[in-house]
């Protein structure tokens, strides 16, 4: 066998894979809580955001063929209705069920382990800070106050468009939210979830004439340190960058 294939990467595909037998077979991992599906900071200062307005844009036919990874972005800020509707295209509420709540982006057995934060930089009336997005309210809750951008980018590898972006998204992951049902196999279904939510962001973000771009390179916990998470129950795993062209 080649050495590669001897590494990580493709023994947690081998190990993961589903087939007729080992599919209905138990593992060894015993019983898992299920966490609660929304994430809040009740004891945090909160700022409401105001529902989009959902005006003509181009075709999605036309914003998919402009779709580009853009890196450079002005000073210039983004409005709070601006971030609003980026926030409304990752994952907004779309419709209520008795259980649980659809969401824009697709989330694998309906578990939504994906958390956003925001590092503001330049958005109108939000001072500048790490907040967490609070999906069923519908409000933005203080995590951090002060400029993190030079922070950021050492931390995401010296890449400068992370600082000079009007907001920085951060995805991290509830993992016991997926494996408490799809046990190890789960990592494939969040980092599939994540794929859904930053590509909503880059629709979103070309609708409206901003730049954005995904980024995978980052000291993980660096980032988990400067959230307030454990880097293991969750831990941080996208980055997008979003600003002004």
């Amino acid at each position: 066998m080649s050495l590669y294939k001897e590494g990580i990467a493709y023994q947690y595909l081998k190990e993961t894979k589903y087939d007729r037998e080992s599919i209905f077979r138990r593992d060894d991992l015993g019983p898992m809580p299920r966490p609660p599906v929304y994430k809040n900071y009740p004891e945090a200062p909160r700022i409401s955001l105001p529902r989009p307005a959902f005006e003509k844009t181009e075709s999605l036919w036309s914003i998919l063929n402009q779709r580009r990874s853009k890196r450079r972005y002005t000073i210039e800020p983004i409005s709070v209705e601006t971030l609003a509707k980026l926030l409304w295209a990752i994952q907004g509420i779309t419709l209520s069920a008795p259980e649980y709540q659809f969401r824009t982006a697709p989330s694998a057995g309906a578990l939504y382990p994906v958390e956003t934060y925001l590092s503001v930089h330049h958005v109108l009336d939000v001072k500048q800070g790490i907040y967490h997005f609070n999906v069923l309210d519908f409000a933005l809750e203080e995590v951090a106050w002060g400029n993190f951008s030079e922070h950021l980018i050492h931390a995401a590898l010296d890449q400068a468009m992370v600082g000079r972006a009007a907001v920085l998204f951060i995805w991290t992951a509830v993992v016991l939210r997926s494996m408490q049902k799809y046990r190890n196999r789960c990592i494939r279904y969040i980092f599939t979830d994540a794929g859904h939510i930053a590509q909503n962001l880059q629709l979103a973000a070309t609708s409206m004439g901003l730049g954005c771009c995904p980024v995978g390179a980052f000291y993980d916990d660096e980032i988990n340190q400067l959230l307030g998470i454990d880097g293991e129950e969750e831990t941080a795993i996208y980055l997008a960058t979003v600003g002004n062209l």
